[in-house]
């Protein structure tokens, strides 16, 4: 149990290291001492396009000694 714990917790250090490495997430000091910290904006939505998609057609023939 204290092993699994363990581990979940050092994920989650290399995640966070990793999201600030990347620049997803930006910590910095300001002059007074106070600590901020800023993400990027994550937009997530749909958009409508109209594609023409050709689609291959299938027949089956029978055989002509087929009975």
């Amino acid at each position: 149990m204290l092993r699994t714990l363990l581990l979940l917790i050092a994920l989650l250090i290399v995640i966070g290291i990793g999201l600030i490495y990347t620049g997803y997430i930006d910590i910095g000091r300001n002059a007074d001492g106070s600590v901020t910290m800023e993400t990027k904006d994550v937009r997530v939505g749909t958009t409508t396009k109209n594609v023409s998609v050709e689609v291959p057609s299938v027949t089956v023939e029978n055989g002509a000694n087929s009975q």
